[in-house]
Parts: C-alpha cells; sequence; structure tokens
C-alpha cells in the first residue's frame, strides 16, 4: 500500500491531532487551484478546480489494526461513503477515496480494496468478501456495514472501489510534512516549521467555522501565508520590490490633494521638491505593502511590528531634539527630527528594505497622525 490520510482520536503529533496535521499535509500538496475543508464533506476532503474531490478518512490506530480483514473502522467508512453516494451526498463519479491510518498496519482485504482496478476486480472482491463470510463461525461486528458494501447499487461499488485508495506508510504522520519541507527546511527547525504549518492551517480552519462559514481553506492562501512565515523565521536576506517609482502625475495629483502628510511638512516649512519626493516614496512605500501581501513575502503581523519600531525610532529622536535644540523655532525642530527620521534604515523581519520604505512609511504614520514633526501637530491640524 502507498499514499495517506486521517484521525479519530488525538494522537501526539506535535501537539496536533491527525485531522489538522492531514489538512496541512494536503494543503501543501494539492494543486494551487485547490482547497482543502476538514470535517465538512468527511474527515479531510480536498475539492479540485475541476469539480471533483477527494475524501478522506483519517484514523489513528494506536493500540488496533484499523485496516484488519473485519475491521469496524474499515467498513464503516466504506459503508458510509456507499450511503453518502445512494442519497445523492456525494456524487460518486466525480470522487476519489482515501483511508489513512498511523502507525503503519495492512490487512488482506484492505489491500484488495487498494489494489482494485477495474470492474473484474470489484467483481472478485466483491466475491471475495462474501465467500470469507460463509467461512466464519460466526457474523463479525461489523457485519451490518458489510452488508451495505455487498448490497449497495453495482455502479456505485464499482465506482467507490477503483477510485479507493488505502494508505498507511508512516509510523508518525508528522514525516509526511517532513518530506515535503526537508528539500527548503534546515533539519533543525523543520519540526518547529511544521508544528507552524499546522498551527496556521487549523486557525484559518477555525476562523471560518467562527464565522459560520465552511472549513473550506483555500491551498494559495494558505501557502501565502506559511511562506511568509517561513520567510520570516527561515530566510534572513533583503526584501526586494518590483513597485516602480509612480509616475509624476500620480505624484503630482496626490500632492495637490494636500493629504495629512503634506499638510504635516507644511507645518514645518519643508521645501516643496522636499515633500515631492515624500509623496513619490509614500505612493512607492504602499504599493510595495500591497506587493509583498500578496504574494506571501511578509508574514502577518509584521507590519505592525515594523510600524512600532518606526515609532519608538520617531519618539527617541523627538525627545533628543526637544533637549538639544530646545531654543531653536518649533519648525526647525520639527525640521531636524523629520531629517534625522528620514535617515532610519530599519530591517523588517531580520532583512533589509529597499531605501523608499523606511521614508515612506514614515509618511503613512504621518498621515494616520500616529506621529508629527512639529511639536504641536495635533492642535495645528485641527
Amino acid at each position: 500500500m502507498t499514499d495517506s490520510a486521517k484521525h479519530s482520536a488525538p494522537g501526539p503529533y506535535l501537539g496536533f491531532a491527525l485531522q489538522p496535521v492531514r489538512l496541512c499535509y494536503h494543503l501543501l500538496s494539492c494543486p494551487e487551484t485547490a482547497s482543502v475543508s476538514i470535517e465538512h464533506l468527511d474527515d479531510v476532503a480536498v475539492h479540485y478546480a475541476d469539480g471533483t474531490t477527494l475524501l478522506e478518512q483519517s484514523k489513528s490506530a494506536l493500540s488496533h489494526n484499523a485496516l484488519a480483514d473485519w475491521s469496524k473502522d474499515l467498513w464503516k467508512t466504506v459503508a458510509n461513503w456507499v450511503a453518502d453516494a445512494q442519497n445523492g451526498t456525494i456524487n460518486c463519479k466525480a470522487a476519489y477515496y482515501q483511508i489513512y491510518v498511523t502507525p503503519i498496519k495492512t490487512g488482506k482485504i484492505s489491500t484488495r480494496f487498494h489494489e482494485a482496478k477495474n470492474a473484474a476486480d470489484v467483481m472478485a472482491l466483491t466475491a471475495d468478501v462474501t465467500n470469507k463470510l460463509k467461512l466464519r463461525k460466526s457474523l463479525p461486528d461489523c457485519i451490518d456495514h458489510v452488508n451495505v458494501f455487498l448490497n449497495a447499487d453495482e455502479a456505485i461499488r464499482r465506482a467507490i472501489v477503483i477510485n479507493m485508495r488505502v494508505v498507511s506508510a508512516h509510523d508518525d504522520p508528522i514525516e509526511a510534512l517532513r518530506e515535503l519541507l526537508k528539500p527548503t527546511t534546515p533539519a533543525n527547525v523543520l519540526d518547529q516549521i511544521c508544528a507552524s504549518a499546522i498551527g496556521i492551517a487549523q486557525e484559518q480552519a477555525n476562523k471560518l467555522l467562527r464565522e459560520k462559514k465552511q472549513a473550506l481553506v483555500s491551498a494559495s492562501e494558505f501557502r501565502k501565508q506559511f511562506h511568509a512565515f517561513v520567510q520570516k523565521n527561515n530566510l534572513p536576506g533583503l526584501l526586494t520590490s518590483f513597485a516602480e517609482e509612480p509616475p509624476s502625475a500620480e505624484v503630482q495629483y496626490l500632492f495637490s490633494s494636500r493629504p495629512c502628510f503634506v499638510q504635516q511638512l507644511d507645518l514645518i516649512q519643508t521645501p516643496p521638491d522636499q515633500q515631492m519626493r515624500a509623496v513619490s516614496d509614500y505612493l512607492r512605500t504602499r504599493a510595495t505593502k500591497t506587493e509583498w501581501a500578496t504574494r506571501g513575502a511578509v508574514y502577518e503581523g509584521s507590519f505592525d511590528e515594523w510600524d512600532q519600531g518606526l515609532l519608538r525610532h520617531y519618539n527617541s529622536i523627538r525627545s533628543e531634539v526637544a533637549e538639544v535644540h530646545s531654543e531653536k523655532p518649533e519648525a526647525s525642530r520639527g525640521r531636524i527630527t523629520y531629517n534625522q527620521c528620514t535617515r532610519i534604515q530599519q530591517a523588517l523581519e531580520g532583512r533589509e528594505v529597499p531605501l523608499h520604505f523606511c521614508h515612506g512609511s514614515f509618511n503613512v504614520l504621518a498621515d494616520q497622525q500616529l506621529l508629527g514633526w512639529h511639536p504641536r501637530y495635533k492642535d495645528l491640524l485641527r
């Protein structure tokens, strides 16, 4: 048997139950255009863009063999799939089925399910199950579930079995995640990254449930957030931006509308060319933030940390200017504060940022009146 799938009891999987682990695995391995749900159509389900679905039952079989020939786990799963197909909950012609069991278990009948590829295989499997039942001295506890399978419409039984896989390949289901992430993740942080990925996947599903929505997580959205997290914690270096210098007409238009940060520059009597540079960097910084967020280059929440860092620099500079240059006019003190802030170069997630980004970010904060250059900017801007 090869491949993967779910849970019924929590297991010691980096502190997570099996379902979130499998949710994360599928979000990392499915096509970018797919979504993955938890406890919706099945324990975990992958929803493909072409309308097909992979239904997965995940079994944590720490104390029993969930793939034994007369296992209730095995036959109840199959019976539920038959029932869903019969009542129209699932279109069996557009569904794939998977039982995932951990730790590694085997069984003769489950292997026959896994290996069936055509109608003849399904007929042979059905006959074999019937014959095995006749040879038993007593009926198994799972007989009601077995009968659901044996009495199912032939087309439904054939569709389910041909599209069914049994996966029991790891004693630890985290290993499937490790195999996906090993090529790009240092060994010393691999489990930490795995745990974070599972946590992000689980939180995205929980957030949807809190909003009274189906826990249907977009693979692309998950990967964007996960990749940003990995970059923050594992990939130092330079944050590059593809945001170009804004057109002069756009700069002039915003400048003419006199936004709050331009009014702040007026209060400290900065020259027009310096104000135009501020407008250009402001526009480019906003475009850069949008770009980084869209492609997952920066982890969610890092921009708040970034802003807090800039505000600490600003408050320190402002206090020093007030003490050292107390004899100077207020506008002069404001210009000194502003000019010193424009020379700040602060790292974001431990990575160097483009030159425009610090300057532009200070003006974004000034536009929100979270800081100001003139000592009495709050009174003067009323």
